[in-house]
């Protein structure tokens, strides 16, 4: 069997076994019993371009045949991404979802995270992320864990914080809030 086809069938199994359907180059080289070296990073970048694997981003791939579920694929894609540094929602994707500001970002995720800032455009939709220098000790009571979607999320106090810092979007929050954070 060649290794192409070994992957299509191991990514399928790993998505009907429960697995997300987001896969590493280091997930993906270990159903094939490699290492993700360059000559595999070719043969993935040369399996993505005849859409037998399709690049969601920087060294995460998807097999369309088992997709990952559309709930929750940008947080996991950032998680992913960000993988070596911590990191919440917030900002307007948070303020949003909690009922503080009208206005829905539409496929668009706001995270604060203590690695770089920077933009990641995926077909599911944009990833934000925002540098924070503050440290996980002062972060400790303005972030909570969500089981559901399994990312941190800032607690409406900590967001609101978040976006003056920043400095940016805050004529979105009412002026009660305003005034009263």
């Amino acid at each position: 069997m060649s290794k192409l086809r070994t992957l299509i069938e191991e990514t399928v199994r790993a998505k009907n076994a429960g697995h997300f359907g987001i896969f590493t180059a280091a997930d993906l080289a270990m159903m094939v019993g490699e290492r993700p070296s360059p000559t595999f990073m070719k043969f993935l970048a040369k399996a993505a371009s005849n859409s037998s694997l399709e690049r969601v981003a920087r060294g995460l791939y998807i097999n369309n045949v088992a997709p990952p579920n559309s709930t929750g694929v940008l947080e996991k894609i950032a998680s992913l991404l960000h993988k070596n540094h911590f990191m919440y929602v917030s900002l307007e994707t948070e303020l949003s979802r909690i009922g503080v500001i009208s206005q829905v970002p539409i496929r668009r995720l706001t995270m604060m995270t203590t690695g770089r800032s920077g933009e990641h455009k995926t077909k599911y939709g944009i990833i934000e992320f925002t540098h924070t220098k503050r440290s996980l000790d002062s972060l400790q009571d303005g972030v909570y864990y969500d089981i559901e979607s399994r990312v941190f999320r800032a607690t409406k106090e900590q967001a609101i914080m978040d976006l003056r810092r920043v400095g940016r979007n805050v004529h979105m929050i009412s002026e009660e809030l305003n005034d009263a954070t």
